[in-house]
């Protein structure tokens, strides 16, 4: 073993012997300045050449590297081709750069994913309302992802205006509709400045691409291969650097690349941003992989692109032909030592092989754990379903949003947590019609408890090892909140407005039904008085049919005036079992006997605040109007009282409730069998003059109204075409009345001593 050691140091010699040789070989060869031209601006997108160049690890590699700051003047790529640079910084665009010919060479892959975004506004959600809008692109292929992604959500070039790339501000200001960045830059100043944005990822639309390439020319490659390999060795080291000393580069940059005054923070946001896209932990740093590229390069041709002529092996570079040459110089010593090797290797191939199996397996059981625990404390709930609908994966979040512990879901199929029945055929439907890549669609799913819980849901197809489509991500998102905010919102909307119909109608139809009465009152005496004159005897009929009718008027205007709010009320303790035990047998009398008349009215039911009169006529409306739902058909009509506690969610589907207090209340119910209404006929019953029938006023419900309201109440109907109708109404009860309303007290006691036309009232 320990000749073994020996000829292990003897061969590390020889190694750092060659990287020495090596370097002074570079150094010979690159005495000029190498310039490498950035794709954009200083910013820790750049750390590792910025590492590379203080740290001296191009110095060591014997280069001079003069590092030349993008912008939006400068195109990469271009001043590449043209001599201007030795080296520059592009991205996934290359490869049609290639394609057209260029002879532009692939060094390192640096960022294993694409940080390339799109930022909007927030008045701006999906990509298809760039349609006909500005949108600022870089020159050349430097945003080729997000050329990629518009035309994968439907919009090729010609459906947008491109210009060109300016600043951040350019956004904020309007003056472009969406501005290509990065994730791990522009989102920081959005938030800091409290703006809200959307940012569209390419790889959301299966858009995949290498982020960040060193690249060269192949005249390069082929008259300074040395040169070649020293940049792509010090960037690598550089890289790597960078990624390990986080804080100190970020020092770095504000201390000698400060062009864009970042703050210490905007470049650790960005730092830990770019170590995700490079993978640097599981992926080896610079590396490029032709498969990969060749993936690139398909969906490059399904956007049109011409790909087809690229020289592969010419287009990446490879740095193991010169790796081999130098270790040719020394094949005597390293064969010895391979073989060497070999006899130790068969003494401890075994053991070794035992380590590495597990080593590995504890890597990638912590890597899949990682990624399964980053899913798992994420807010949306990620899954996976196979093509039966059964799911194989949920992360944990399903039991915040769903109820269902993890262990439930797995297996079962989806479309059990559909609230809507046919609901998951309806996704399928909709997944198919995208293309496979379903982007926000909203449906309702089931919680455990049977409740309804609302989501957005992003979903696509994946593929098995032939390419066949072997199941659905997706990931859903909880939008509960959201949806009760429109509900509320349009419900508030709704009670505003007929909360304003009301008051408009009221003061029109109090009015008009004052000056109404006055004449009636005068049409009224004088008949009675001509009625009271025997020498009229035979003008008694007529006077009498004019009476009923005047009397009749008079109705009306009580009606109207109870609509309004304006009826004479005199105030008092009441009760609703009291008020209906009254005028049971008016009642019967009035609805016919072929209505079953029930009442079901609660023992002890407390007393209500209100006019006797106006709540007599309260219930009569509602009995008249149950009864005339029948139809001159035999049915039922059931009355009940209760009491119950209201909160501010119980108001949503009542009233005009919008300023009701939550508290004790007292109800009727009156529940007929009759023919029920549909929604629009709901919508307009409390419209003064609304009528279904050919002899009605139209003002039954609308006084009805008009008394609930006038007595700080609410009321809800339930009604379906052919399922009757269900009234509800609602009043505070008394104790609630004068212990938390005092406002409802002194309207009252006011109506009741200031109107000169009321008188007392009570039980």
């Amino acid at each position: 073993m320990r000749y073994f050691f020996t000829v292990l140091v003897a061969l590390l010699c020889i190694v750092c012997s060659a990287r020495e040789v090596a370097a002074a070989v570079a150094h010979a060869a690159t005495d000029a300045t190498v310039r490498i031209q950035l794709k954009w601006k200083h910013q820790f997108q750049f750390a590792g050449y910025y590492a590379a160049l203080e740290k001296g690890f191009y110095a060591d590699e014997g280069l001079h590297v003069s590092l030349i700051e993008g912008g939006p003047e400068h195109a990469p790529v271009k001043e590449l081709l043209a001599g201007e640079v030795q080296y520059a910084v592009a991205d996934a665009g290359v490869i049609l750069t290639r394609a057209e010919g260029n002879p532009v060479v692939v060094v390192a892959s640096l960022f294993q994913h694409s940080p390339q975004v799109v930022y909007t506004l927030s008045d701006i959600s999906e990509l298809q309302q760039l349609r006909n809008q500005r949108v600022m692109m870089q020159r050349g292929n430097l945003t080729i992802e997000v050329q990629a992604m518009l035309q994968r959500a439907g919009l090729p070039q010609n459906d947008y205006v491109r210009i060109p790339i300016g600043s951040l501000d350019d956004l904020i200001q309007r003056r472009t509709a969406a501005w290509p960045g990065y994730s791990s830059n522009e989102g920081f100043v959005l938030k800091q400045r409290g703006i809200p944005f959307h940012m569209f990822r390419p790889e959301d639309y299966g858009i995949d691409f290498y982020g960040d390439t060193l690249v060269t020319t192949e005249a390069e490659v082929v008259a300074n291969p040395e040169r070649v390999a020293a940049i792509r060795r010090a960037t690598i080291k550089g890289w790597k650097y960078a990624l390990a000393h986080k804080l100190e580069v970020v020092e770095l940059i504000r201390r000698k690349y400060d062009s864009q005054h970042k703050s210490a923070a905007h470049l650790s946001y960005e730092a830990d941003a770019i170590d995700q896209l490079m993978m640097s932990s599981i992926v080896p740093v610079g590396l490029s992989n032709p498969d990969r590229w060749q993936h690139i390069a398909a969906v490059f041709r399904q956007m049109g692109e011409p790909v087809e002529t690229i020289a592969w092996n010419r287009f990446l570079y490879h740095p193991e032909p010169e790796t081999l040459e130098k270790i040719w110089h020394y094949r005597y010593w390293l064969l010895f030592a391979l073989l060497l090797a070999l006899v130790v290797a068969m003494y401890l191939y075994n053991r070794q092989l035992r380590l590495g199996i597990k080593k590995r397996t504890a890597e990638l059981e912590a890597v899949s754990s990682e990624y399964k625990e980053i899913l798992d404390h994420m807010q949306d709930a990620y899954y996976r379903t196979n093509l039966q609908g059964e799911m194989t994966w949920v992360s944990l979040a399903c039991e915040r949003h769903l109820g269902y512990q993890r262990q439930e879901l797995i297996g079962q199929r989806l479309n059990t947590l559909y609230y809507e029945k046919g609901g998951r055929d309806k996704f399928l439907q909709a997944l198919d019609a995208s293309g496979g890549n379903l982007q926000n669609y909203e449906v309702c799913l089931k919680h455990k408890d049977g409740s309804r819980v609302w989501v957005e849901v992003n979903a696509q197809y994946y593929h098995d090892a032939k390419g066949q489509v072997a199941g659905v991500e997706g990931n859903v998102r909880n939008i509960n909140e959201r949806k009760m905010a429109e509900r509320e919102s349009r419900a508030l909307a709704d009670q505003l407005q007929q909360a304003q119909k009301m008051e408009s109608i009221g003061v029109l139809a109090g009015g008009i039904a004052h000056d109404f009465n006055n004449l009636l009152v005068g049409v009224m005496g004088n008949a009675e008085l001509c009625m009271l004159d025997n020498r009229q005897d035979e003008l008694q009929p007529y006077l009498e049919r004019i009476f009923k009718s005047a009397s009749h008027g008079a109705d009306l205007v009580r009606q109207i005036l109870a609509y309004s709010g304006q009826g004479n009320i005199a105030m008092g303790s009441q009760n609703f079992n009291t008020l209906i035990c009254d005028v049971y047998e008016l009642l019967a009398a009035a609805i016919g006997k072929q209505i079953t008349l029930k009442q079901q009215l609660m023992d002890d039911l407390p007393d209500i605040y209100g006019d006797k009169n106006q709540l007599t006529q309260l219930i009569m409306n509602l009995m008249t109007n149950a009864a005339e739902a029948m139809q001159g058909q035999p049915g039922s009509i059931e009355v009940r009282t209760g009491e119950t506690v209201l909160n501010e969610d119980d108001f949503h589907d009542m009233y005009m409730a919008g300023d009701m207090e939550p508290g004790e209340y007292v109800w009727l119910e009156v529940k007929d069998s009759g023919c029920g209404m549909d929604a629009e006929t709901k919508a307009r019953i409390f419209d003064p003059f609304f009528t279904t029938k050919e002899s009605g006023s139209g003002l039954g419900l609308a006084a009805l109204l008009g008394i609930v309201r006038s007595h700080g109440g609410t009321l809800s109907v339930e009604s379906e075409p052919g399922e009757g109708a269900c009234f509800k109404v609602f009043l505070p009860s008394l104790g609630a009345v004068f212990s938390g309303d005092s406002s409802l007290q002194q309207t009252a006691e006011f109506k009741l001593h200031g109107d000169a036309g009321s008188s007392a009232g009570g039980r």
